[in-house]
């Protein structure tokens, strides 16, 4: 775990300090100018060994031979840069003095923006683009060790070509990190090599511990040349190039044993690969600039320019460690070397065409080779940034449909993309390097499919040749078989369980080699957690099927269910209705006769005198009229409440109370929380709320036996809850299923479904000997 944080944090602060290199880097380019120029003391004269014509001395006139008097209006000779490298980095003025002109003094300026940008750009180019292979690989591999190899070498070499215009410009030990970095590039190249190709032996240590020897000769030179020992600078920098020669002699002696191994060796292919990227990425920089520097001769060409075809060995060696079923290294090489002399022709007619526009004054070798690079590096760059950009869709914006793996062992071993089984077919020949992919599976009941990928899309002839194999192999006996060339695949591996059977032909892999004894059990495990996941394709759809006829019949029922609301909500309105009218029936008709005919008997009875029969009779009967009317009334109340209708809930509600406590002996209590007694609601909640509390009520007088009941009436989240608890002598709440069958206590279930038609909520709490608790709660 430590090892893993530690690791990342490497990464990490890598990142960000070639990050912080390459600003500086950008800062110091366009404030420092390039002069260009060697300088060699001959006799205490310091005379002009080379002049690049890239740099600004040349610009300004200053060829080979000529004489530098002052560097800054001081003796060359005390300059730091002349003195140490023997160059006039840095200068602001030079005197010079040429054979065929007089001494002149020469201002060292900033060229154009233009220029820099275009004369630079192809370094910093190609060390961003060592620095993303690495970064690409690490992302792509996380789980490689030679993933990490290959990144901490590009990152190394990626930092030193950026550090080379930066120390050409004469800043404070940039050169000697130069240097000293250049030394150690080879270092990293075959401990990379060692760790690829698995032979961390006694050998490959030598050679690295004989170039780090060198990387240390080499630090320690640059250290005397820094405290004021001179020494030769064509010297100094022999050792980082003889330390690049030696690393590649190792890295191509590890190739050629992996090279002379047997044709089935997937490492022979490797091989091929990774020497074809060296060839093709080394010798050029080699031939056109590292031999003329060891044999002190003049240069082909710049070795700006050379250099560049070395970002051909870093993007094989990515490639490599990214694949693991790699093309024949033959296939790989004759399509190599045809797409290289494809370009060598295009950029060559590109060339001659630029220089009959006048974009290009001669045609020169280094002109060529300078755009050659410039075009393939702006392809390389092109399909790095590419890349980036679906890593970071893939991993941050469309990761709900990526179907990719990132690695086989975990992809393809139980961690499903998708329940699709011609992507399942599709990830299997395209994460394996195969030519394609054919599956078929069934069970005992009907269920029957078949996929096909690659090759075998389409190709009904050679489908129908291995159904025909699965169905023999099923009557025979299922077992791995691998076929002939002559058969459509190369390998057949069977998964069969109680209830379900699968076939998996697997077409040849892009090479001549065939699946080996180890591969095949790989590909047995592999293809057997697919068959799993085929199996578990399968029973998921039955599912889905299953859930998708209940979630029909859910719908259908509740649409039922919506409709019974409905029905339920027009039965109680017109029940309330009818009671309405029933009420005014009676209060316009029964009642008004009653009250009429109550003052026609009080009218009659005045005219007798008290002590006679008939005034007696007369009294009882008023009494008996008088009683009617109250039960008329109280009917009419029961039926309509007119304090309801006027009042609103609060009042009505206490109206009732205090008429029910004047009849009945029985004590209620009352609370309201958080309205007041004016608050109004619609009609048919105050309606649902008054009956709960009306039914409440009667049941207590009439079954609970208690003298007292508690109500409270409060408003809570936009909800009216009513509580109501008497103190008599309860039921068990199990009975109440029974209730709707026998039409016992149909009142409350009455209760019930008038509360929920509102989409309100009703309980009843209670136990025997412990009272009745009674709640409702109706959104408003």
């Amino acid at each position: 775990m430590l090892d893993k944080m530690f690791r990342r944090l490497a990464l990490r602060t890598a990142n960000v300090a070639f990050i912080i290199v390459c600003l500086v880097y950008v800062a110091i380019l366009f404030n420092q100018p390039y002069v260009g120029l060697s300088l060699k003391s001959n006799a205490g004269n310091w005379i002009v060994k080379f002049s690049d014509p890239h740099g600004e001395g040349y610009r300004l006139g200053i060829r080979e031979g000529d004489m530098v008097i002052k560097i800054n209006n001081d003796d060359p000779g005390k300059y730091p840069s002349t003195n140490k490298w023997g160059e006039a980095e840095g200068a602001s003025t030079l005197t010079v003095k040429s054979p065929e002109m007089p001494m002149r003094v020469v201002r060292i300026e900033n060229p154009p923006f233009t220029y820099t940008l275009l004369s630079e750009l192809p370094m910093a180019a190609l060390g961003v683009i060592f620095w993303l292979v690495g970064l690409v690989t690490v992302f792509k591999r996380p789980f490689l060790a030679k993933a990490y190899a290959l990144f901490w070498l590009n990152w190394l070499a990626g930092l030193v070509i950026i550090l080379a215009p930066v120390s050409s410009r004469g800043l404070f030990l940039a050169r000697e990190l130069e240097a000293i970095g250049f030394s150690l590039v080879p270092v990293l190249l075959v401990k990379f090599i060692s760790v690829f190709t698995n032979r961390v032996n006694r050998l490959n240590q030598l050679i690295i511990g004989v170039l780090g020897l060198i990387s240390v000769l080499t630090a320690g030179i640059l250290v005397l040349n820094g405290l004021g020992v001179v020494i030769e600078v064509v010297e100094i920098r022999k050792l980082p190039l003889a330390n690049g020669l030696i690393g590649t002699a190792a890295v191509l002696g590890n190739l050629v044993w992996l090279i002379r191994l047997p044709a089935d060796k997937p490492e022979k292919n490797q091989a091929a690969i990774v020497l074809a990227g060296l060839a093709m990425g080394l010798l050029p920089f080699v031939i056109l600039t590292a031999v003329p520097i060891l044999l002190d001769v003049q240069l082909i060409a710049n070795p700006k320019v050379s250099a560049l075809f070395i970002v051909i060995f870093p993007i094989t060696l990515s490639y490599v460690v990214l694949n693991k079923s790699l093309p024949d290294g033959r296939m790989f090489l004759d399509s190599l070397v045809i797409s290289l002399l494809s370009g060598i022709l295009t950029c060559l007619l590109f060339t001659y065409f630029l220089f009959l526009i006048g974009v290009v004054k001669d045609l020169k070798l280094e002109t060529y080779l300078l755009w050659f690079s410039l075009t393939g590096m702006a392809i390389v760059i092109f399909n790095l940034f590419k890349a980036f950009v679906h890593f970071a869709a893939d991993k941050y914006v469309f990761t709900q449909g990526s179907s990719g793996i990132e690695t086989k062992s975990v992809e393809l071993n139980g961690n499903p993309s998708s329940l699709n089984e011609a992507l399942i077919a599709e990830e299997l020949a395209s994460q394996l390097g195969l030519e394609g992919a054919f599956v078929i599976a069934e069970d005992p009941k009907g269920w029957y499919t078949k996929s096909a990928a690659g090759r075998y899309l389409g190709k009904t002839t050679e489908q129908a040749v291995m159904e025909d194999y699965y169905r023999k192999a099923k009557e025979t006996g299922q077992a791995i078989h691998c076929f002939s060339d002559d058969f459509p695949a190369e390998l057949y591996i069977p998964f069969v369980s109680e209830e379900f059977t699968c076939g998996i032909f697997l077409g040849h892999r892009h090479s001549y080699i065939k699946f080996k004894a180890n591969e095949v059990l790989l590909l047995t495990a592999v293809c057997y957690q697919l068959g799993r996941r085929l199996q578990v394709i399968r029973v998921v759809k039955q599912l889905s099927r299953e859930i998708n006829a209940m979630e029909k019949k859910s719908r259908e029922t509740q649409r039922r269910s919506q409709g019974l609301e409905v029905i339920n909500r027009l039965l109680f309105s017109n029940l309330e209705e009818e009671k309405k009218v029933l009420a005014r029936e009676i209060h316009d008709g029964s009642l008004q006769i009653g009250l009429d005919l109550n003052r026609r008997m009080k009218e009659l009875i005045t005219g007798f005198p008290a002590e006679s029969s008939n005034f007696q009779a007369i009294s009882v009967m008023q009494d008996m009229i008088e009683d009617l009317n109250y039960e008329l009334r109280s009917i009419c109340s029961n039926l309509r409440p007119s304090s309801l209708r006027d009042l609103g809930l609060i009042p009505a509600v206490e109206v009732m109370f205090q008429q029910i406590m004047q009849k009945e002996l029985l004590v209620i209590v009352l609370e309201v929380i958080g309205m007041s007694r004016e608050a109004r609601f619609k009609e048919d909640i105050e309606l649902v709320a008054f009956r709960f509390l009306q039914e409440g009520i009667n049941n207590v007088i009439k079954h609970s036996g208690s003298s007292r009941v508690n109500v409270t009436i409060s408003l809570v989240n936009q909800k009216i809850e009513v509580i109501m608890n008497d103190f008599g002598k309860g039921f068990d709440p199990q009975e109440i299923g029974d209730w709707s069958l026998t039409g016992y206590h149909f009142g409350i279930i009455g209760m019930k479904e008038r509360i929920e038609s509102l989409s309100g909520e009703f309980s009843i709490t209670s136990e025997i000997g412990q009272g009745v608790t009674l709640k409702a709660s109706v959104p408003i």
